[in-house]
């Protein structure tokens, strides 16, 4: 059987889900598509390299129609979308978030479209890529936490305390690029 590198990828996401983040290995993916070693490693270098392939698949497929320029026009509510999308993303994986969290970036890349939105609402590179990196720890480190209490053991409704965290950090991200770019004001 011939598998393509995304049909690894895939397999390998169906996997987690069966045996969560602790029992997978390449050799059960291997097992599971009937493949041995030899043609996992002509994909993947190591463990690691397919679990940060796994972590971009997971959210490229949810996140790429947010991404279409159009879509970008009010900056505050496509970064609040795509927080919302990610939380929702990686919470419907068995060990999403930990897969997400020990994933390295395979295109470094990236980060370049994801700032344009910012950039046209006034903040600096620097500032707009901060702006990202913050909103996406925090729903990272929610859903994380999240996924660590599955058994509804939350003193609080999880997804209310994500939204108002989400609510207060867009609020500050705007209060600084306002202050940064005050409108201009007529001279009587």
């Amino acid at each position: 059987m011939v598998v393509r590198r995304d049909g690894y990828v895939r397999a390998a996401l169906e996997l987690l889900d069966e045996v969560g983040l602790d029992g997978l290995s390449l050799r059960k993916l291997g097992e599971k598509l009937g493949v041995r070693g030899p043609a996992l490693y002509t994909h993947f270098k190591s463990k690691q390299a397919l679990l940060d392939q796994m972590a971009e698949t997971m959210l490229n497929d949810r996140l790429a129609p947010l991404d279409d320029p159009s879509a970008m026009d009010d900056w505050a509510e496509w970064l609040a979308r795509r927080a919302r999308t990610i939380r929702r993303t990686l919470l419907s994986y068995r060990d999403g978030a930990r897969l997400h969290a020990g994933s390295r970036p395979t295109d470094r890349s990236a980060m370049t479209p994801l700032i344009k939105p910012l950039l046209r609402a006034g903040f600096t590179e620097e500032d707009a890529t901060h702006a990202i990196l913050a909103i996406s720890r925090y729903t990272l480190g929610c859903a994380i936490d999240e996924q660590q209490h599955i058994d509804g053991d939350h003193d609080e409704d999880p997804a209310a305390s994500f939204e108002y965290g989400l609510a207060r950090l867009i609020a500050g991200l705007r209060a600084d690029v306002d202050a940064a770019n005050p409108p201009d004001q007529d001279v009587a």
